[in-house]
């Protein structure tokens, strides 16, 4: 077998050889065919310019047609030869010129015979060009045909040595192998009696079958052929008298417990079987776990005893389940302090200790930190986890932090201290608790800034409170308000200056009570009035909070009241505050007919969507149709004028359609909570892309995507919001260069976007889409988010100025941001802000 695999192998690699030498005469003949086409149709060229016969239709049509075939064969056969490859793909260009030169001579035939020639000068020189890539072709496989013929004669000189080698080796292999073999069979010998000696000693039940088959051929029982001597302290019988004797007889229970069509299995299809059973022999529960394999003509079983491992792991099941609720537990008591940690305001850190060769800590490694250290220090807590507290908190090695730190762990007790921190200008102070866990530090701190503030402050509103209460006096005349102090035990009240002047007498001008304020209140809102009375009495507030009141000139006015029941001079009470908020309500009265105008403005919209989306598309439609018909019947019998005339009529037309589409696009662009879903924006883009396909594979350009996140979002418009922005890119694309695109993804907490507009997620997806192309001054990165809004005209590019004002409408349906920044000639940058 060695001798013939090798003498196999020489053969092979002569034979490969040999297909070489063929493979690269192929590739000659099939260049030679090639360019012989590319002459023929150079002479049939020549031969049309002396007969002055140009046929449109049929000119060099079955040529084109071969060398189309040649071409494909030549590039199978050239697919691992990259210089070959690189030579097809300039001839490519070249023919597409060839080409374009003889179309030019089948369209001009009767034109001006200098711009024959000039055409024909062409096809010359594009020919010549076509000769030194065949040059080039040929002589790089004469070189690949010397290389191989060289290999193949190589090849045919050793195969008869290496053959001759091979045979003395084979004998070689052949006394060895016989020496081998020999000494296996002794071997054999050896392990027959090592294995008849496991047998008796092993604790397994060792036993083989032979099936039993009916007339069908369909197993019907299994005769025991062999079975070991540990059967016997099962079934209390001698393994002899079991020998030859059919399972269905010694064990009945195995074709009740699937043991049967277990072995019948593993005996029809070869695959071992395992399985676990538990069954009464003698009065004992035994739980054997057995393999089957099939053996020659019959199934071997061994089964092993595994009642005390079964009855071991039934015991730690139990165990395990009783450790899965205590995991469950602990999972809970987690989460909840997760929820905590997330839910406090307060900044919860670990530190575990960091110390030098001699045991003393020099430093601290940041373990945990909850989410509130964003709102301190800007960072997200994924961002400092593992930094060490030097580099987080330089500061705590000045202000005596870190010694308590050390304090708080070395000598094991818990330690409270105050401290400030000091950003963008702004000082905040910090209550902290450290506590030693391990051989580190937990330090919980709660921001008192404004208790501090707020004590700091104190003194100084103490001073300035009796200025204040002489300017509240001025200031409750100013915003048209009053205060009142009404005792509830006997109705008998106190109010201010202000409140007896909204009432339209001078102060103390009569004593007020609740019955004698009654006698103010508009006779309708009495109702009001005494439940107000009632509700506070027995509650100390109310849910009403506005009546009207009639003054002193006989004015109606409305009031607004605010209360909060209080003990004063030992009494209950209601202190509060009045407002005259009487020019507040004609306010909202007027507000309210301007959102009734508003919602009569609304529907006159959707009237004018009906109307664009029907009654001005079917107009649009018949034109668009009747276009259509005109230029397939009457199109050539106008003049160049009248044709030029029809292509404006039809250009305008489909203008019409597609701003009258854009324009329904924005108007229904709209945001419900329900049409919000969780999409892959790869899936977005992927989808945008393969419905811009047509334009990429003409345009070339190239585009590279980063990994886009997944966010909640209206999915149509998303598609539409890419599509648009893709599609720009596309258009404006460079005219110098190879155009690109890239689209990538960051995420971003809202404190390092410097943009501004309303940011109330912590945190924001920027997904920016870059190209290459022509650009636009920066002055006009607002202006081209308007409705209508262009910066070229539409004879040099396409478009109704309404996408980009579609996307504005869409970023911002999504409470996001997009801002546009380019330079001419530099190509543009749209970047959008989705919150994450």
């Amino acid at each position: 077998m060695y001798l013939g695999s090798n003498s196999y192998k020489q053969i092979r690699e002569l034979e490969k050889t040999a297909e070489m030498v063929m493979h690269t005469l192929r590739v000659e003949t099939e260049i030679n065919s090639l360019f012989s086409q590319y002459a023929m149709m150079q002479s049939r060229i020549f031969e049309n310019k002396l007969l002055n016969n140009f046929d449109r239709e049929t000119l060099l049509k079955n040529q084109k047609d071969t060398t189309l075939k040649i071409f494909k064969r030549l590039d199978i056969l050239t697919k691992d030869n990259a210089k070959q490859q690189k030579n097809l793909e300039e001839l490519i260009g070249l023919e597409a010129s060839f080409y374009k030169s003889i179309e030019a001579l089948n369209t001009e035939a009767t034109a001006d015979k200098e711009l024959q020639n000039a055409h024909l000068r062409d096809v010359s020189a594009l020919m010549r060009k076509i000769e030194t890539i065949k040059a080039n072709m040929l002589g790089h496989e004469e070189i690949l045909l010397s290389r191989r013929q060289e290999e193949f004669s190589e090849s045919r000189r050793l195969n008869p040595i290496m053959t001759l080698f091979l045979g003395m080796f084979a004998l070689l292999i052949f006394i060895i192998s016989f020496w081998q073999i020999n000494k296996q069979r002794k071997k054999n010998d050896r392990t027959t009696a090592f294995l008849e000696s496991v047998l008796k000693n092993t604790e397994n039940i060792v036993s083989y079958y032979t099936p039993i088959k009916d007339e069908d051929d369909k197993i019907t029982d299994f005769k025991i052929i062999y079975v070991n001597e540990n059967i016997e302290d099962v079934l209390g019988t001698s393994p002899l008298v079991l020998e030859n004797q059919l399972l269905s007889k010694v064990l009945p229970i195995h074709f009740e417990n699937g043991v049967f069509d277990a072995m019948v299995t593993c005996y029809n299809t070869g695959e071992t079987q395992r399985f676990e059973k538990t069954n009464n022999f003698n009065g004992i529960k035994y739980r054997f776990k057995t393999n089957v394999v099939k053996l020659n003509d019959g199934v071997l079983a061994t089964a092993s005893d595994t009642t005390e491992e079964y009855d071991i792991k039934q015991n730690l099941i139990s165990a395990k389940d009783q450790l899965q609720t205590q995991n469950l537990l602990l999972l809970d008591n987690r989460a909840f302090l997760s929820n905590i940690f997330k839910s406090t305001s307060n900044i919860v850190m670990h530190f575990k200790s960091i110390r030098d060769v001699a045991g003393k800590i020099i430093d601290f490694d940041t373990l945990f930190i909850n989410d509130a250290i964003s709102d301190v220090i800007g960072d997200i807590p994924a961002d400092v986890k593992h930094k060490k507290a030097s580099e987080i908190y330089p500061t705590i090695f000045e202000n005596g932090v870190f010694e308590k730190m050390v304090t708080c762990i070395e000598e094991e007790r818990q330690i409270e201290y105050e401290t400030n921190f000091e950003k963008d200008g702004e000082t905040k102070w910090f209550q902290a608790t450290a506590i030693k866990l391990n051989d580190g530090v937990t330090i919980t701190t709660s921001d008192i800034t404004l208790e501090k503030t707020r004590a700091a402050k104190l003194n100084d509103l103490n001073a300035e409170l009796e200025i204040q209460n002489s300017i509240f006096k001025d200031a409750e005349g100013v915003a048209d308000i009053g205060s009142y102090v009404w005792y509830l035990d006997t109705g008998a009240a106190n109010i201010s200056d202000n409140f007896y002047r909204i009432l339209g007498f001078t102060p103390n001008e009569f004593d007020v009570t609740f019955d004698s304020y009654r006698e103010l209140v508009h006779p309708d809102d009495l109702p009001r009035y005494d439940q107000l009375g009632e509700e506070t009495v027995e509650k100390g507030n109310s849910n009403i909070h506005t009546y009207r009141v009639i003054t002193k000139k006989g004015n109606v006015k409305h009031i607004y009241v605010n209360g909060q029941k209080v003990i004063k001079d030992g009494r209950p009470a209601s202190v509060g505050v009045v407002q005259d908020i009487t020019n507040r309500v004609k306010t909202e009265e007027k507000l309210r007919n301007k959102n009734e105008e508003l919602k009569r403005s609304n529907a006159e919209l959707e009237s004018f969507n009906r109307v664009a989306s029907h009654d001005l598309q079917e107009p649009m439609r018949k034109i668009q149709m009747f276009i259509s018909r005109l230029s397939d019947r009457e199109l050539d019998k106008l003049s160049d004028k009248g044709k030029m005339y029809f292509e404006k009529i039809d250009s305008s037309a489909n203008r019409m359609q597609t701003l009258i589409k854009y324009l329904l696009a924005y108007s229904r662009i709209n945001r419900t909570k329900k049409d919000f879903i969780k999409i892959s924006l790869n899936d977005t883009m992927e989808k945008v892309l393969g419905d811009l396909e047509e334009r990429i594979e003409e345009t070339g350009v190239d585009i590279a995507i980063d990994n886009l996140p997944s966010l909640k979002a209206i999915p149509f418009q998303m598609e539409q919001l890419f599509n648009n922005l893709v599609s720009n890119a596309i258009k404006y694309g460079s005219t110098t260069e190879p155009p690109k695109i890239v689209i990538d993804c960051k995420k971003l907490s809202r404190n390092k976007i410097s943009e501004v507009f309303d940011k109330k997620r912590k945190n924001y997806y920027r997904i920016s889409i870059m190209d290459n192309g022509i650009g636009f001054d920066q002055e006009n990165a607002e202006k081209i988010f308007g409705l209508f809004e262009r910066l070229h005209q539409k004879d040099e590019y396409s478009g109704t100025g309404i996408g980009l004002a579609i996307c504005k409408k869409i970023v911002l349906n999504h409470k996001g941001h997009i801002v546009a920044q380019s330079e001419p000639g530099k190509g543009s940058t749209f970047c959008i802000y989705l919150p994450a």
